[in-house]
């Protein structure tokens, strides 16, 4: 009987320590980035027009410290990719795009991880939280 509850209390203190391993490792649970709002600048278009660019500046979160982050403009297809501060805010380089084109912001973390998609409205106007209008109502 002595061996039999040996056997069982190593069965028991293996699967304690099987669960504290366990619970100690939790997934990584995607974040969305924080929002971004948007600065246009009229260029010329190399052949004789004006264009608009559009600047991304990200808003702060600790969640995207030092993340590289991709801006998609959906309709035009063109995006760029650009790493945010320390503090998460970024400054991306210009892209092309006409009002209210829908914008696809995500980053990477530092240690591999992505976050959810957003999707901005491309106006420089500002919604209550600080960010671009959501695509989405």
């Amino acid at each position: 009987m002595n061996a039999l509850r040996r056997r069982i209390l190593r069965l028991a203190t293996l699967l304690g320590a099987l669960t504290v391993v366990f619970a100690c490792n939790a997934p990584f649970i995607p974040v969305p980035p924080p929002g971004a709002t948007f600065t246009s600048q009229l260029t010329d278009d190399g052949m004789g027009g004006q264009k608009t660019i559009w600047t991304t500046h990200g808003l702060p979160s600790t969640h995207a410290a030092l993340a590289r982050y991709s801006i998609i403009n959906e309709a035009t297809g063109d995006g760029v990719i650009t790493t945010a501060a320390a503090d998460g805010t970024f400054t991306a380089d210009p892209i092309d795009g006409v009002m209210n084109d829908h914008i696809q912001l995500y980053y990477q973390t530092p240690s591999g991880d992505y976050s959810e998609s957003i999707c901005l409205l491309l106006t420089e106007a500002v919604g209550s939280n600080g960010s671009a209008p959501s695509c989405l109502p």
